[in-house]
């Protein structure tokens, strides 16, 4: 081969090597990014919680989506959840497809609005609420896939309010368990239902003392009414568990 042809047909290589590089490289920074340091899509910014997701799909040896799946009282979680993802500094937009439609946006603001955003398990500002797009199927497999289908593509193509905002995922609730087989189950970002591998409950309040009176335990009532109040919420699995609390 000539000298200019060999050069040339080097430099065309070379070029390939270069821009495969830098294409390999920018996924890579972009997965350092978005990914998190628990190395799950999409990104839990709740350290605890992603390290439990993290070990739960290493010791199962399964892989999201559901990043989590969520039974028993499971919507403080979400609130807790959702309000993290939408409130600075994270500002992402959420998807909710909620069969069940007992979503409620309100819930992702703190009961105690005294508290600053930066120590409230629910930091979400009034402003944040128009980038939760919450979505009411009806039950039924057939219509929860159809709407988990819509809400994507139009997140994606639709000219909404949040395109501003990085799109995080969505949260299905009412969709099956997320684990199941033979496509049964609708699978979100996060899904919530009678099934799910991370149960969430309140958190245990000890009991009155042995040998207490009934006019003791009358007397004391309100002191424990306000512990029971004061008492945060459990998310627990073979993984591990996450507690917070209503503030």
């Amino acid at each position: 081969m000539a000298g200019p042809a060999a050069q040339h047909v080097g430099a065309k290589l070379l070029g390939e090597i270069e821009e495969e590089s830098l294409e390999e490289l920018i996924n890579s920074i972009q997965a350092d990014l978005t990914g998190g340091p628990s190395g799950l899509r999409p990104d839990i910014p709740i350290p605890a919680l992603a390290s439990i997701a993290a070990r739960y799909h290493k010791a199962t040896q399964s892989a999201p989506p559901p990043v989590l799946s969520v039974s028993g009282r499971y919507l403080p979680l979400l609130y807790h959840l959702v309000s993290i993802l939408i409130a600075e500094p994270h500002n992402y937009t959420v998807v909710v497809v909620d069969a069940e439609s007992r979503f409620d946006v309100t819930r992702l603001f703190s009961p105690d609005r005294s508290h600053h955003s930066t120590t409230t398990s629910y930091p979400a500002q009034l402003s944040d609420l128009r980038h939760v797009h919450v979505y009411r199927p009806a039950r039924g497999q057939d219509q929860i896939r159809a709407a988990v289908a819509a809400a994507g593509e139009w997140m994606l193509y639709g000219a909404h309010g949040s395109r501003a905002r990085e799109w995080w995922g969505t949260v299905v609730i009412g969709g099956g368990s997320g684990t199941g087989t033979g496509g049964m189950s609708v699978k979100g970002d996060v899904n919530a239902g009678w099934k799910g591998w991370l149960r969430v409950e309140r958190e245990d309040v000890p009991g009155f003392p042995t040998g207490v009176s009934v006019e003791e335990a009358l007397r004391d009532r309100e002191k424990r009414q306000e512990v029971v109040d004061a008492a945060g919420w459990v998310a627990a699995s073979r993984a591990g568990g996450y507690v917070w609390k209503d503030v």
